[in-house]
């Protein structure tokens, strides 16, 4: 046991070796701007919380689960990798809820700056209970929770991109797509599957679009483990 934790521990400070990357800097300077204009702000005027939990945050969790695949697709070692006595599953698995872990800190980084610039977070939360939906004072778990069956599809989608392409900007382009689909239709193309809490409809269930993102999310992940650990995809063959 003691030894599958050790290797798991080295295997998440490989993926976490992010920091050299171009697009990890391209990721920090959005996520700051984020901070910038929450500290910029007027103080009078709080903004728009949805702003940043979902529009602001959802191309940060595509990026960050991109970014976890650079090593192996980007540097072109998987080739190698594949060959080892390694489950491809497991590791897509785990970049998955890394990528997760890290859009959760990073949410809460903004709550925080945005806590000390408006002194509370307030915004329309939506009860677990099927209740109605109210503007009110929102803690950072509430908040975060309410928008993570949207976080898990955009990841899931891009692991399965990425494994089904073999190419970063598989699951790039195909996550990027789904989130400026939605935002630009305002919810009204995805309907009852959107993103955004912000553009349910009257009378649309909370419960069942989370419930159905999750359901997407947990699917497609599945599909992109089968995906990914399909060894004889990337490993190269010689021509007899």
């Amino acid at each position: 046991m003691k030894t599958e934790l050790k290797a798991l521990s080295s295997q998440v400070r490989l993926d976490l070796s992010i920091g050299k990357q171009p697009l990890f800097l391209l990721t920090l300077l959005i996520y700051f701007t984020y901070w910038a204009a929450i500290w910029l702000a007027d103080p009078y005027r709080p903004q728009t919380v949805n702003y940043y939990a979902e529009m602001g945050m959802f191309p940060i969790v595509i990026m960050l689960t991109v970014l976890l695949f650079e090593r192996e697709i980007g540097g072109g070692s998987m080739e190698v990798i594949a060959t080892y006595p390694v489950s491809l599953r497991l590791m897509a698995v785990r970049k998955w809820i890394l990528a997760l872990v890290l859009t959760g800190l990073a949410g809460v980084g903004w709550m925080a700056m945005y806590r000390m610039k408006f002194g509370g977070i307030v915004n329309v939360m939506h009860p677990w209970n099927g209740g109605e939906a109210v503007s009110r004072q929102a803690g950072y778990l509430p908040l975060l929770l309410q928008t993570l069956p949207a976080y898990m599809l955009l990841a899931s989608v891009a692991v399965l991109g990425i494994a089904w392409f073999q190419k970063l900007y598989g699951g790039l382009i195909i996550a990027f797509a789904l989130w400026i689909l939605d935002t630009v239709s305002a919810g009204r193309i995805l309907g009852g599957f959107t993103l955004y809490t912000a553009y349910l409809t009257e009378g649309s269930s909370f419960i069942a679009n989370r419930v159905i993102l999750l359901v997407l999310a947990g699917s497609l992940l599945l599909l992109a483990g089968g995906v990914m650990g399909s060894r004889e995809r990337w490993v190269g063959r010689e021509e007899e």
